[in-house]
């Protein structure tokens, strides 16, 4: 035996490349699942981001420091937006924003989308983005709607939208939402 330690050493590699190559193959398997529906109870878990219920084009009002230490800003804003593509609505809000060390920004806020009939629908969001090379902060979130309305808006009642929105340096931002649907 000239050569018990080299043995060892090549069948110590061998097993690790195998073990590697389960690892992976596992790994593949599991991200192939991950795009697969989801099943509870033999039933389908799913979900599909449908028709884009809102667009709004809107201008800050106002901003303010809210907490320096928590490095927090209170955000106004107020504009114009459509509903469903022809409903015309005036929508204003207000955010509570944290920039964090990683560099980027937590919000959560509420609004109203108020429509020519004076049909009023109340909402919640929360938003995370980060400010891209161009300086626009570019966010990704969820809002809830709740009305009581029986005009324009009542079709948001109940209703859980995802968000995507893009904000300037001068405050003007146009937000795109669409409606989440089982």
């Amino acid at each position: 035996m000239k050569y018990p330690l080299s043995i060892g050493i090549l069948i110590v590699s061998l097993f690790m490349m195998t073990l590697i190559i389960m690892v992976n193959a596992q790994m593949e398997t599991n991200m192939t699942n991950m795009t697969s529906p989801i099943t509870l109870s033999n039933k389908e878990l799913s979900l599909i981001i449908g028709e884009l219920i809102v667009e709004s084009k809107t201008q800050s009002e106002g901003l303010k420091i809210s907490n320096i230490d928590k490095q927090e800003f209170e955000i106004s804003w107020s504009g114009n937006a459509t509903l469903q593509i022809d409903i015309p609505v005036w929508d204003s809000g207000t955010v509570w924003t944290t920039l964090k060390d990683d560099g980027y920004w937590y919000g959560k806020g509420y609004g109203m989308l108020i429509a020519l009939d004076n049909s009023i629908a109340k909402y919640t969001f929360s938003t995370i983005g980060k400010m891209d090379n161009d300086g626009k902060i570019r966010n990704l979130g969820s809002v809830t709607f709740d009305t009581n309305d029986t005009g324009a808006l009542s079709l948001l009642k109940n209703t859980i939208g995802v968000l995507a929105d893009e904000i300037d340096q001068q405050g003007n931002a146009i937000t795109k939402i669409w409606k989440l649907e089982r």
